[in-house]
């Protein structure tokens, strides 16, 4: 498991970003819960904090089990779940926001606004620079869920060839945004 070395061992998450993992798993939400009890995970709560690192061990699991695209499935529901920031209706203003919806949903992590980094390329491109533990699937997923959800537009997200990406050890992943124009 790739828990950043930024985040500390007592790093939590809010639970609302956990009950997006077990909406997102549909008819499979009993074998979400037992991967989560598993962890030490039971009885979530919306509005409670969590062990990071056991939230993350659940879900590199279920990547292992389940496969990527439930991880990115998982990841495009947390829009759905968890505090946003207000008044976020533009692309500049979705790209700026993931930092900060980040900071607002995790503690114990580095300072806030340099787990996730990002760069406006043009007027309807991106990128995003991950430092999150989480895995890239999952990355991918809660981007594009954010840009889906904020916008109401569709949009591509891909990983950034030839950066560092934490599947492969690193700490971080970038990734290129782009809706359509």
């Amino acid at each position: 498991m790739n828990n950043a070395p930024r985040f500390r061992p007592d790093a939590t998450v809010l639970g609302g970003n956990i009950l997006s993992m077990l909406a997102a798993m549909g008819p499979f939400r009993r074998r979400g819960e037992q991967i989560l009890a598993d962890f030490g995970i039971n009885g979530v709560v919306p509005d409670a904090w969590y062990p990071l690192a056991a939230y993350v061990g659940a879900l590199h699991t279920i990547g292992e089990k389940m496969g990527p695209n439930t991880l990115y499935q998982i990841g495009r529901q947390i829009p759905n779940h968890v505090p946003m920031p207000p008044d976020i209706d533009t692309f500049p203003k979705v790209l700026a926001s993931f930092g900060m919806a980040f900071d607002l949903n995790h503690r114990g992590g580095p300072p806030p606004g340099t787990t996730i980094t990002f760069e406006q390329l043009s007027p309807r491109q991106g990128q995003i620079t991950s430092g999150t533990p989480y895995p890239c699937d999952f990355d991918r997923g809660v981007i594009t869920g954010f840009f889906q959800k904020l916008l109401r537009s569709s949009v591509a997200v891909q990983r950034r060839e030839g950066t560092p990406c934490k599947a492969e050890g690193a700490d971080t992943c970038t990734y290129v945004v782009t809706t359509p124009g």
